[in-house]
């Protein structure tokens, strides 16, 4: 199975009763479930289960499997002993200076916290995790990387801003930048998700989005830019080596040759990044994106464990707690039992929402002389006319 590691572990608790102690039980029951098994209706013999993969974000991760919770650090990768300052230089897994962490490597560094009680991390460790007492699940075999942060929320901002202050600095203004980005159409899949407020003097590297509108808008970029930029610009071709990426990793079914295509363009397109903006630092995920092809080899797409999901499901958790910073979890967990049973209740039988309903008269609606054709009606029938209907979810 696997298992999400929530925000709400970086909460004051984890910190007051350290995160191993609450996960204690949890760590107990899969020992159970690895040992003993669990009686099902469906099977003679027990059923046995362990953990596979943990997901989470950068720092989520990090504090559950036991490394450093600062990305500033020197050795702040969970996946490999590269430095900070390597990590500038070094864009590809297979290159010498790249150093693996295993199982083995990771029982030397916990050797020599226990033996040196008083150094706070070795290589980037800083404790033994409580999960690398299961019997069939390591640490060193977790090779999880959440791409909405990375990417989305992270990455893709980073090189957005950069070029924007690029095509502002020799072809466009910041106002007509926003004016082309807000007045473009995106069409009907996308218009939830466009940027409506792009701040391009965020401290940092972002630029105020999130990630569903990151993506709307990267994705948009070469329709609304395109016109724009000249034939062969190596800032503009940097955007499209991160869009081929982007269309590789976001996708759900990856072949083994395109991990291979995608180690050689994610290295392609740290070397441009650094032949153009030599002043600008690689963010630490940059260098996570150089683990990702080996990553997919070993567990599949990592569309499959990124936190999207999790994330808009701890929305609700966390409006609630900014309304009342003190509110117990056992209310939290009451008022979203309550959430959820309104919304069951509140369904439709058939499951359709429509917007306000007009009647008119086929003829005096456009294509009209297309529907009466295609459903066999006649032209001067009453027909109700809305502007969005949806099923399920599906609008």
């Amino acid at each position: 199975m696997n298992i999400h590691l929530i925000s709400l572990f970086h909460s004051q608790d984890a910190k007051k009763y350290g995160l191993d102690k609450m996960l204690s039980p949890f760590v107990e029951d899969v020992k159970v479930l690895e040992q003993k098994g669990m009686k099902v209706s469906f099977m003679e013999q027990p059923l046995y289960g362990t953990i596979s993969q943990i997901t989470g974000d950068n720092l989520g991760l990090n504090s559950i499997l036991g490394f450093v919770e600062s990305f500033s650090a020197n050795y702040y990768c969970r996946m490999c002993l590269i430095d900070k300052a390597s990590a500038q230089t070094v864009f590809s897994e297979n290159y010498p200076r790249v150093t693996l962490r295993t199982k083995l490597t990771n029982e030397e560094h916990y050797s020599y916290l226990m033996e040196n009680p008083r150094e706070n991390s070795c290589f980037g460790i800083k404790r033994n995790s409580i999960l690398n007492t299961l019997a069939y699940f390591s640490v060193s075999d977790n090779f999880v990387f959440d791409i909405m942060h990375d990417i989305l929320e992270g990455v893709a901002q980073y090189e957005v801003k950069l070029l924007f202050e690029y095509l502002n600095r020799n072809f466009i203004s910041i106002e007509n930048i926003l004016q082309r980005v807000y007045a473009f159409n995106y069409g009907f899949m996308d218009k939830k998700n466009r940027p409506t407020r792009i701040n391009m003097f965020c401290i940092g590297n972002s630029i105020g989005l999130n990630a569903s509108q990151t993506l709307c808008l990267i994705r948009n970029l070469p329709l609304i830019f395109g016109d724009v930029v000249p034939e062969g610009d190596r800032h503009w071709h940097l955007l499209i080596i991160l869009l081929h990426i982007i269309n590789i990793v976001f996708s759900p079914c990856i072949t083994e040759g395109m991990t291979v295509f995608l180690q050689h363009l994610i290295e392609d397109h740290h070397r441009l990044f650094k032949d153009l903006y030599p002043q600008n630092n690689l963010i630490p995920k940059h260098h996570f994106m150089i683990h990702y092809a080996g990553c997919i080899r070993k567990i599949g797409p990592l569309l499959h464990v990124w936190s999207m999901r999790y994330k808009a499901k701890h929305k609700f958790f966390k409006s609630s707690i900014k309304k009342k910073k003190k509110k117990k979890k056992k209310s939290l967990a009451k008022k979203h039992q309550i959430a959820v049973a309104y919304h069951w209740e509140s369904l439709s039988a058939k499951g359709i929402e429509s917007g306000p309903v007009k009647t008119k008269i086929l003829t005096d609606v456009e294509n009209g002389d297309l529907i009466s054709e295609h459903f066999q009606i006649d032209l001067l029938s009453e027909i109700n006319v809305t502007t969005y209907v949806n099923h399920n979810g599906a609008e």
